[in-house]
Parts: structure tokens; C-alpha cells; sequence
């Protein structure tokens, strides 16, 4: 499937949908007739414009926020963990 340009005022309508908390980003994808990796796009660079990594959702309980940040953190270290083994990897090869 080739490229398609969406609306900004779309973008903004899906993003805001899936930010309120009570659609998932597939649902949200569904029924506006879009990708859900476009949907999951735009959330993450609106995420990333605007610094709200740690977004809480609307309808979400202090422990499912926990939860989620926990997740999230645990991701992060991993990252971190694998930049560092590459980092020491790359830096070998120059050696």
C-alpha cells in the first residue's frame, strides 16, 4: 500500500481519541480507516513534540498508572542496556 497523507485536523482527531483513554489506538485505527502503525506514529511523535512520555491517561487509577510507568521503565532500561553493549561493541571494532 503506498504512502497516503492524512489531514492534519485528522491526525489531531485520532490522536486526542486515543489520549482521552477510552479507545485503544487498534479501535481508534478501525474506526477512523487508518493504519493503526500510522495511529501509533502520530501518538508517538505528538508524545514526543510535546514531552508527555509519561502521559497519563484520563480514566487510569493511580496503580494502573503505576503499573504502566513501571512497564515503561523497565523498557527503557533495557534499551539503555542494549545502546550500552552496542556502544562497547562498536567502540571494539575501532580498536
Amino acid at each position: 500500500m503506498a504512502n497516503k497523507k492524512y489531514d492534519d485536523s485528522l491526525k489531531q482527531t485520532v490522536i486526542e481519541a486515543v489520549l482521552e483513554g477510552h479507545r485503544s489506538a487498534a479501535q481508534v485505527a478501525i474506526d477512523y480507516e487508518v493504519p493503526k502503525t500510522a495511529v501509533s506514529s502520530w501518538i508517538r511523535a505528538y508524545k514526543l513534540q510535546h514531552d508527555l512520555a509519561a502521559l497519563p491517561l484520563k480514566n487510569e487509577t493511580a496503580e494502573q498508572q503505576i503499573k504502566r510507568l513501571t512497564k515503561e521503565l523497565t523498557q527503557a532500561k533495557l534499551e539503555r542496556e542494549i545502546l550500552e553493549k552496542a556502544t562497547a561493541y562498536f567502540a571494539s571494532l575501532k580498536k
